[in-house]
């Protein structure tokens, strides 16, 4: 990925070395996340009010436009808990009325989730635009991504997060991050989600 200014860009040893320091519990490590990106979204944007909140089992960190000033898109920061059966069968209409990214990048996009259905994700906060052969495992990143998304599933009760960047003031993050808690300390991944930057 070309050299771009992101937010909220954090420095994951860092955060890990203090919040796992001996016996930590899964919401505190969320605690310290949400500060870390918090900090590093208000440093960068410093007018940039962010709300916490609980849906369908997972926290997440949002910038609603109202807060955000002219010319500023809603949009999603990060999103982090427990992973969980998916709590009902995917909603395919709600899925089909979202809007359509279409024609906002010179590739295909879907409407992605920041928690896979099959982790316990649903709809609302938890959609972005995201690059098709990202979020299908059409390409070397997207299986890599898919292979987090299918660790993350296949173990219930296992903690994990997803931070989306950007680079400018839309809700189309330029990259996004995955991360999980093995056994041996947290692993993050980060993955191009533009191509037009």
């Amino acid at each position: 990925m070309e050299p771009v200014d992101l937010v909220p860009d954090v420095d994951y040893a860092s955060v890990a070395a203090g919040a796992l320091t001996g016996h930590v519990e899964p919401e505190e490590l969320g605690e310290h996340l949400s500060r870390a990106w918090a900090e590093a979204y208000q440093s960068q944007i410093p007018h940039g009010s962010l709300l916490e909140f609980d849906s369908d089992g997972a926290r997440f960190l949002f910038h609603p436009a109202s807060a955000a000033g002219a010319g500023r898109a809603d949009r999603t920061v990060a999103a982090w808990g427990l992973s969980r059966r998916a709590p009902r069968p995917r909603d395919e209409s709600y899925q089909r009325g979202y809007p359509s990214p279409r024609g906002r990048a010179v590739r295909p996009l879907d409407k992605g989730h920041m928690v896979a259905h099959a982790a316990g994700g649903t709809f609302g906060p938890n959609m972005f635009p995201q690059d098709r052969e990202l979020n299908r495992g059409w390409s070397a990143e997207g299986r890599r991504y898919r292979a987090l998304e299918r660790e993350i599933a296949n173990t219930p009760g296992t903690f994990f997060f997803c931070c989306l960047l950007y680079a400018n003031d839309t809700d189309f993050p330029a990259a996004i991050e995955l991360g999980v808690l093995r056994p041996d300390g947290l692993h993050v991944e980060r993955f191009r989600n533009r191509f037009d930057l």
